[in-house]
């Protein structure tokens, strides 16, 4: 992985000169000047490697920096995004949506933006689905939760968390007292991952929607279905005793647990298995004959 030291300090300077990418995006529009920057290798964080991020996104540093909503949805980011994606949640003060599902930017670069998130203290909502952020990002979001930052909404389905990563999230949980509404769906999180769950749920009075949908442990399972179910039912009568402090705290406790096997479920357990990109195919000269 990508150590901290290397890229972090750039994430923290102030009153750098924001880059006008917006003449990089018109550069790249090309196929072959798209397959030409595909072949570079950038620095994590460097200038070049902001401004080739900003031109995938189609959106100059500027805006990214200012808007209150970033959809960043099916952008086909990966691991090489992480750090951009790090300086942009370190830096971006007004952003209080920020979305992010079905772009696979695995472990590291999960890792990388969950550090971020630690530090950022406006945003509410942070889509991660399909992320495939893995046990270590699932710990690094854990430990932003546990700093208590003001997200409400996050979603993790199918993510491989698993019970470790799980775990960690459901001890965060024990202390935070911002989020209201968490989804956990389809991330095998077995047997120990419910109990973690539901040990929390007795002690946390904030959380006002949690999804299990999809997860090896539950799915089929009974016995863990009503331990969770119980745990969701003192979980509510302790909000409803607790002190009121935004409208949703009136609002009654949903626990979602479809019962269907989700890509992390399997007959013997949690897939514990990420499943990175195939290697692309090597290219071939375009103005060769095609032999069919």
């Amino acid at each position: 992985g990508i150590g901290a030291e290397l890229w972090w300090p750039a994430f923290r300077r102030r009153g750098r000169a924001l880059r006008d990418t917006s003449a990089m995006t018109e550069e790249i529009k090309t196929p072959g000047a798209m397959e030409e920057d595909e072949e570079k290798v950038y620095i994590p964080g460097s200038p070049e490697d902001l401004a080739r991020f900003f031109a995938k996104v189609k959106m100059s540093e500027a805006d990214a920096l200012a808007a209150k909503q970033l959809d960043w949805g099916w952008k086909v980011m990966g691991p090489e995004d992480g750090a951009a994606l790090a300086y942009v949640i370190s830096n971006n003060k007004t952003c209080i949506t920020l979305d992010l599902f079905v772009n696979e930017i695995f472990e590291d670069a999960g890792v990388m933006v969950a550090k971020a998130l630690a530090t950022n203290k406006v945003l509410k909502s942070l889509d991660l689905q399909q992320a495939q952020i893995g046990v270590p990002g699932g710990k690094a979001i854990a430990a932003a939760l546990k700093a208590n930052i003001p997200l409400m909404n996050l979603k993790l389905h199918y993510n491989h968390l698993g019970p470790e990563g799980v775990g960690a999230i459901a001890a965060a949980l024990k202390t935070n007292t911002h989020l209201t509404n968490l989804n956990l769906g389809d991330n095998g999180m077995m047997k120990e991952g419910v109990e973690a769950l539901a040990s929390m749920l007795q002690s946390n009075t904030k959380l006002l929607r949690l999804d299990c949908s999809k997860n090896a442990g539950l799915w089929g399972n009974d016995e863990m279905k009503a331990v969770l179910t119980a745990a969701g039912e003192k979980h509510e009568a302790k909000r409803q005793a607790a002190k009121k402090t935004i409208p949703q705290d009136s609002l009654p406790f949903k626990l979602i647990m479809e019962d269907s096997p989700g890509q992390m479920w399997s007959p013997t357990g949690f897939v514990n298995l990420v499943k990175y990109p195939k290697q692309r195919r090597p290219k071939t000269n375009r103005d060769e004959p095609v032999v069919i």
